[in-house]
């Protein structure tokens, strides 16, 4: 995947530890026994031969900025972030008349009657801001759970163009720090088939 993003002993060490397992008996035995010349007509042993991994690429940050998808999310999320900075806005003003009056009371009623209305000043102000965090929270919410959505159905689309390429493993573009000849890339692929499966996401806000 745009998709979004974890000692041994020195030589030396190691060949101690491994020795201290033979109980002693066992290490005689072995040191008696003579040691059989190896031929230089003897067969090499075989080696195990590892299956060949058929690698493909894809350019997972490509794909989600481009996928009609987030394109999606980020233009609800840009609706619900002016809609939040209106909401601010006007919140503000009431404040600062709020605040206007309380400084004109200093003036005309009791010391305890302004301390009265200085308190109810500072737990709107308080409640304010509180609002204010909540808000933004239900709203990072509700983009990382679209978010989420995308790169699901992202992590479904690569493994079944993958399976009909034929390829094996399956690697994002921007970790490659070598490559020796050339890997099939799946971007276009993937991203075609994202588009049609999932078109748009509807983002929900939480309940408060």
């Amino acid at each position: 995947m745009k998709r979004r993003r974890l000692s041994p002993l020195p030589g030396s060490l190691a060949l101690v530890a491994g020795l201290s397992v033979f109980p002693a008996p066992a290490m005689a035995q072995v040191a008696a026994e003579p040691q059989q010349a190896v031929s230089a007509t003897s067969p090499a042993p075989a080696r195990r031969g590892l299956p060949y991994a058929q690698v493909a690429v894809v350019d997972i940050p490509s794909i989600l900025q481009q996928a009609t998808a987030m394109q999606n999310i980020q233009q609800q999320l840009d609706v619900q972030k002016d809609l939040l900075q209106r909401d601010v806005g006007r919140q503000q003003e009431d404040l600062r008349q709020a605040e206007q009056e309380l400084a004109r009371l200093r003036q005309t009623v009791s010391v305890e009657e302004f301390d009265r209305k200085r308190t109810e000043f500072e737990t709107q102000v308080s409640a304010t801001g509180r609002a204010l965090q909540e808000r933004t929270r239900r709203l990072d919410i509700a983009f990382n759970q679209a978010r989420n959505n995308v790169i699901n159905t992202l992590d479904q689309v690569i493994a079944e163009v993958a399976g009909e390429s034929g390829a094996t493993l399956v690697i994002s573009r921007q970790f490659i720090v070598y490559q020796s000849g050339k890997a099939t890339d799946l971007t276009d692929e993937v991203l075609d088939r994202l588009n049609n499966r999932l078109p748009q996401v509807t983002v929900t806000l939480p309940a408060p």
